[in-house]
């Protein structure tokens, strides 16, 4: 559940997460590379509890990415800690696989199917809720995209988690600035994000996304103390980091890299053919 050098496994998913994208043709992969740093944090920085041996098991922390069309870069946090198999991760998107373009309760370490924008932050809710009613010392995490908080029902949610001061949930914000149709700004700014998460009743702790110890120093939570107010988290991030064919383009969003693009992505990330 946790490695001594953390720098060094999250540039090793991130090549791990391109091998895998590139032999199963995925799309979303910008997505998936502006949150990986995150995931690989929850996962490997001894941050969630998790058991692979028994994945529903009650004690469990719990991890939602509520922006489910990064679901290769879960995926690939998953197989790393030992849920599944890669040869199982390889059958991505095909005919009978449980590993779709976006998550659901099928797969071994996944707490629900997200991909329809807004609404994970709101299961996350009600399961911070069962938590706290149970007595459980259990955490949840959740990561949204920013575009995804133009939806209203990110706001609910808001409202809900300082109502109820659910200090046991702790939502992520991708901060990448970019969205499907443009960029997030132009589409519909967020800003002053801060502010308004401050205005809701939130601490507000902003991060680089990319750097590990920043990241981890934030999600480590005390869980026999909880923070007196819940935790909104933005993590500022880079689109489609680490490659130059995706970084903060207009039409990365979901974009599927041809073959040659997908050649030189390859490069910039050190890998070789023959490493694949």
């Amino acid at each position: 559940m946790i490695d001594s050098n953390i720098e060094e496994k999250a540039a090793y998913l991130r090549k791990k997460f391109i091998q895998t994208a590139w032999l199963v043709d995925a799309s979303h992969v910008a997505s998936s590379l502006s949150c990986i740093d995150i995931i690989t944090a929850l996962y490997f920085g001894n941050i969630l509890r998790y058991n692979i041996a028994n994945p529903q098991l009650p004690d469990r922390d719990r991890f939602i990415l509520s922006k489910g069309h990064a679901a290769l870069a879960l995926y690939n946090a998953l197989c790393e800690a030992g849920f599944f198999s890669r040869d199982e991760l390889y059958t991505y998107c095909k005919p009978g696989s449980i590993f779709g373009g976006h998550p659901t309760p099928k797969i071994p370490g996944i707490e629900c199917a997200t991909g329809a924008l807004g609404h994970g932050l709101s299961f996350a809710v009600g399961t911070a809720l069962s938590l706290r009613q149970n007595k459980s010392d259990s955490l949840i995490y959740v990561i949204t995209g920013d575009g995804e908080c133009q939806e209203g029902a990110i706001w609910e949610a808001a409202m809900s988690i300082t109502h109820f001061n659910l200090s046991n949930l702790i939502w992520i914000i991708d901060n990448n600035k970019w969205q499907i149709t443009g960029e997030t700004k132009k589409v519909m700014g967020l800003e002053p994000l801060e502010k308004k998460l401050l205005s809701f009743g939130f601490d507000v702790f902003t991060v680089n996304g990319h750097n590990q110890q920043e990241i981890i120093n934030v999600l480590r939570i005390n869980r026999t103390r909880l923070p007196k107010k819940p935790l909104a988290i933005i993590a500022n991030t880079i689109k489609g980091k680490g490659t130059s064919i995706l970084e903060n383009k207009a039409d990365a969003h979901d974009k599927k890299p041809t073959k040659s693009e997908y050649e030189t992505i390859l490069q910039e990330f050190g890998i070789s053919k023959e490493e694949v």
